[in-house]
């Protein structure tokens, strides 16, 4: 889909060449302002919303900020503090009326938008605000940042915040950013600040999705499902948090065609985050493996297609992965066989699922081994069984029997996909040795679970995502380490060797997808040797 189709207005996009002052603004020595000087202001500017500047009012949120007493409403502008999960504030009418307006207007004639891809997000992004001489109006909110809000927001919160960094950023439909808490070098206080002027949309319902949503954690600093608390994007209004260990956030999939999420967005910035640095850098679960399973010998000739016993193209098989790490083998199974697990899958209400977190890292459901049953149980057996580690022994030529095996092990999941689902790049997901993952389908759909592998070459994520410094060389390079990618196909069989340091992530399942044959299911397997 062409999300750039679904916008009311046309997109400027950046060539490959161009935006090569893309990155974080350069700092001067002694104010962390970017080096870049203003262009001066001429006409109409922006003004703060003078309530806000109030000793009055500042006292008000600072007494309910410092105190985390909880949730207040402040009655004469309608400000609110929520004070769990984590400390976030909502300010509408940020602006005088009609500045909203006037600056989409200006994103509208002279923004030049780039397109960011990866696997926690897809949206457009500007270049940072301090690197736009040429939008008067943006180069102006840069500076109401800085003169007022900046020293305001000191007298709020606490905080020492020496500069600012921000950029414009735009949802179409389908669009979204993963859970993330922000957490990097020198940030404080991250903020938003929603446009959204036309009639009829200035405050967003549910079902057109693009909320800030926002998650609890538990005693490991790992964000839970569900969501805690969801913030509809809001015409003129602004919104700011404390960063840290917890504030995990994500923004959710833009699902109208009518309007696109449009907002200013970026960080204030001061010490550097060392106190958070022990938790931030806490490792995602990583996978369970166990012996294969004795006592159990499935016969392959009653479960597999024939082709995939005869000698001739076992050699075969072994050859192409032996070339090219990687094989898809398909109808894998008997059609019948397949046919009884899809059917089971989709109908069977003794099958108990659970979801697989935290939601940094996952989120799909897998299923509770001990419920499986009939012909989802029989695969599952086989997948753990010596007979499978013989054939893969001779699909690969691996030591994963025999006399020369010395402790091979394997991990096998049953997943489901649905849509919102994904995994993301990150510890948990890189291997640390050798591995040999199977991937299976059942009841396949086009761009649900679709699986992309990255070379040990690519650049490691940060828990902290810094969309804003995302460059266009970057994004290049992370499309020149993309190693395979496998798309969903019914009864098909992936067979990927992957090396140490390759990683992987599934991608999101957007609601876009068409799914009206029921959810995707994926028999999932690492092997090791």
């Amino acid at each position: 889909m062409d999300t750039a189709e679904s916008t009311p207005f046309k997109l400027k996009r950046k060539d490959k060449d161009e935006g090569k002052d893309h990155t974080e603004p350069k700092q001067e020595k002694n104010s962390g302002e970017p080096q870049k000087k203003l262009s001066r202001l001429s006409g109409t500017e922006l003004e703060l919303n003078s309530t806000y500047q109030s000793t009055e009012l500042t006292e008000w949120l600072h007494a309910k900020w410092s105190g985390k007493s909880g949730n207040a409403t402040e009655d004469t502008t309608g400000a609110q503090i929520y004070a769990e999960p984590f400390q976030i504030c909502l300010l509408p009418g940020m602006l005088a009326p009609g500045s909203s307006k006037t600056l989409v207007d200006e994103m509208i004639k002279k923004v030049q938008w780039s397109r960011k891809q990866m696997d926690l997000y897809e949206f457009y992004q500007s270049t940072d605000l301090s690197n736009m001489p040429e939008c008067r109006l943006l180069t102006n909110f840069l500076q109401v940042l800085r003169k007022q809000v900046r020293p305001w927001l000191e007298k709020v919160t606490n905080l020492k915040l020496d500069y600012v960094s921000a950029s414009c950023s735009m949802y179409t439909c389908g669009d979204y950013l993963l859970v993330h808490d922000d957490l990097l070098k020198d940030r404080q206080v991250a903020f938003i600040y929603y446009l959204s002027p036309w009639e009829g949309a200035e405050e967003w319902s549910d079902e057109q999705g693009g909320c800030l949503e926002i998650f609890s954690s538990d005693a490991q600093c790992y964000p839970q499902f569900p969501v805690h608390r969801k913030i509809p994007p809001k015409d003129n209004q602004f919104a700011f948090f404390k960063v840290g260990s917890r504030s995990f956030h994500q923004v959710g999939e833009v699902t109208t065609f009518d309007f696109p999420r449009l907002t200013i967005n970026g960080w204030f910035h001061g010490e550097t985050n060392e106190a958070f640095v022990a938790e931030s850098l806490r490792d995602f679960p990583r996978l369970s493996y166990g012996d294969p399973v004795n006592g159990h010998r499935p016969s392959l000739n009653l479960l597999l297609n024939d082709v995939y016993l005869k000698t001739a193209t076992r050699r075969s098989i072994q050859k192409r992965i032996e070339e090219n790490s990687e094989i898809c083998l398909y109808e894998f199974f008997k059609r019948e066989k397949f046919e009884q697990a899809r059917t089971q899958l989709l109908t069977d209400s003794k099958l108990s699922w659970r979801r697989q977190g935290p939601a940094n890292a996952h989120n799909y459901e897998i299923l509770d081994l001990s419920t499986a049953s009939g012909m989802i149980q029989e695969l599952l057996q086989l997948f753990r069984s010596h007979p499978m580690f013989d054939l893969l022994r001779d699909f690969t030529d691996l030591d994963l029997s025999g006399p020369e095996a010395v402790s091979p092990s394997c991990c096998v999941e049953l997943q489901r996909w649905s849509h919102g689902n994904y995994t993301v790049l990150g510890d948990g997901l890189v291997s640390e040795e050798n591995t040999l993952d199977l991937v299976y389908y059942l009841n396949a759909a086009e761009g649900a679970a679709v699986i992309t592998y990255l070379s040990p070459d690519a650049e490691p994520p940060t828990n902290g995502v810094n969309t804003a410094s995302t460059s266009s060389d970057q994004e290049s390079d992370d499309s020149d380490s993309v190693l395979l990618t496998i798309t969903p196909v019914d009864n098909a069989l992936n067979i990927v060797y992957r090396c140490e340091g390759t990683t992987k992530f599934t991608k999101y399942v957007s609601r876009n997808t068409p799914l009206d044959k029921g959810p995707v299911f994926v028999i999932s397997c690492s092997y090791k040797e």
